[in-house]
């Protein structure tokens, strides 16, 4: 299993994975122009994809899927009470029938076998994933106001583990942000700070843990410097493997399962 973090932060999210017979999206974050530029980056054609999977409506996960699904009419996976959202997005004419999925029923597709879980954050009913292909495991983990311990459990033991590192409380706190949304960020259905990341990574890394990516990092309120020495300060608690690389949403990550902690944005 390989995947690829094609754009990750604020201002957009979407990771590709794939085996040798299964390709899929998780979010289409980002505007089709700027996924067509990163597929190819990655030198894969958008039109193989077998599934796009949504994991909830807010606009940095969701802005390239209508015009995604007009271009190549690839099958979509979501909650229903995320598609009660994004329905508006499609015309009567596209005739987009999602394929309803549900926290803690595993679905098979393609070689991969998908676990949705249960997220707790501000929109109707969204899903984490843990994706299982060839004795692998990858999970993706962002916009959660904090992880509990079913996230925990579910998540222990990843190959690779895209966790959310959104924000640093202190520049969040004296930040220009308002009151109502540091407020909205720091509450229990908001985003994990770099702090509650590192937290709950020396709950779920193991031994067989190869990759972490911190994700979907606060333009105002993080940088990468900061999440990557945050987090790697707690892990060398009792992980050797601490550096970091910084990794840019304008550039696509190679496709990989085999690297260090990385900070994607």
């Amino acid at each position: 299993m390989r995947c690829s973090v094609l754009a990750s932060g604020s201002t957009g999210n979407a990771i590709y994975v794939e085996t040798d017979h299964t390709r899929i999206l998780l979010d289409a974050g980002i505007g089709l122009r700027q996924l067509q530029q990163a597929f190819a980056a990655i030198e894969v054609d958008p039109a193989t994809l077998d599934a796009i999977l949504v994991t909830h409506e807010h606009s940095d996960h969701i802005k390239g899927l209508a015009a995604l699904l007009r271009k190549y009419d690839t099958p979509i996976y979501t909650s229903d009470g995320t598609w009660a959202h994004i329905a508006r997005l499609f015309s009567e004419k596209q005739e987009v029938k999602p394929r309803s999925i549900k926290a803690g029923i595993p679905f098979s597709l393609g070689e991969f076998v998908i676990e949705p879980f249960a997220l707790p954050h501000d929109a109707e009913e969204p899903l984490g994933f843990c994706v299982y292909a060839q004795g692998e495991k990858l999970v993706l983990a962002t916009d959660l106001g904090y992880a509990s311990e079913r996230i925990c459990t579910v998540a222990r033991g990843a190959h690779t583990l895209i966790l959310e590192s959104n924000h640093d409380i202190d520049m969040l706190r004296t930040g220009t942000y308002p009151w109502h949304l540091k407020r909205r960020i720091l509450g229990d259905k908001g985003h994990l700070s770099n702090a509650a990341a590192g937290e709950c990574l020396l709950d779920i890394v193991t031994e067989d843990t190869q990759t972490v990516y911190l994700a979907h990092l606060s333009q105002e309120n993080n940088r990468p410097e900061i999440a990557k020495e945050t987090v790697a300060t707690m892990l060398s608690r009792d992980v050797s493997r601490t550096e970091a690389i910084v990794l840019r949403s304008t550039s696509p990550t190679a496709p990989t399962a085999l690297a260090p902690v990385c900070v994607a944005r």
